[in-house]
């Protein structure tokens, strides 16, 4: 059940930076509503291309919609082994899978859609002369990017709210099953699925980060 009271925790921003981590574990406690609306919120407020905000953010707490979306990813992994011969490939594929089923025990499954946008770029080159094949050159993808800085800030929000999440791409192998279970207008696509839910238990370890200077390069 949900809280009653909400009470907006006060945390140090480069605290939150520095200790977010991945959570794939949750306790059946439904984080409040008012929390739920504060990462959306947080995904709205993202920088994004040319200001265009064509983004979706779809919360899931509804088990059986939760329930369908497991089928068609679980039926699309199982589809995806009939291409595979190799033992080892499909190995390695039915990990994917197994790794990818957990998101329906989260308590909230937020959905990040990325609406159609054609790009500004593409459609002046287009529009004079250049190939499809040629246009793939210059596509920035910025409105993926656009979606990636949304996911971002809900994820960082959540973790400082006292929640844990995990950004997934693998059940996206069925984006447009989920799309139809959604119903998603033509032409937008579910490009992130990111679990949110209270952490069961401490002993989750953050990942090892490579040094800065692995990482980093200055001209001055």
């Amino acid at each position: 059940m949900s809280c009653n009271v909400f009470e907006m925790p006060s945390r140090d921003f480069f605290d939150v930076i520095n200790t977010r981590k991945t959570i794939r574990k949750y306790k059946k406690t439904i984080p409040p509503i008012e929390a739920i609306k504060i990462i959306a919120d947080a995904g709205r407020q993202a920088p994004c291309a040319t200001n265009s905000q064509n983004w979706e953010f779809i919360a899931i707490l509804d088990p059986k919609i939760k329930e369908r979306m497991g089928k068609v990813v679980e039926e699309k992994y199982d589809e995806l082994q009939l291409k595979v011969t190799n033992d080892i490939d499909r190995a390695k594929l039915n990990g994917y899978k197994y790794y990818s089923m957990f998101f329906t025990q989260a308590p909230v499954i937020f959905v990040v859609v990325e609406k159609l946008r054609p790009s500004s770029i593409l459609t002046i080159l287009e529009k004079n002369g250049v190939t499809k094949e040629e246009l793939g050159e210059y596509d920035t993808r910025s409105s993926i990017l656009s979606m990636g800085a949304a996911i971002e800030n809900m994820s960082l929000t959540a973790h400082a709210l006292g929640l844990g999440t995990c950004w997934m791409g693998a059940p996206l192998v069925a984006h447009k099953e989920l799309a139809h279970i959604l119903g998603l207008s033509h032409g937008d696509r579910a490009v992130t699925l990111l679990t949110v839910g209270y952490p069961d238990g401490d002993s989750f370890v953050r990942p090892h980060k490579k040094n800065l200077d692995e990482v980093f390069r200055i001209f001055v």
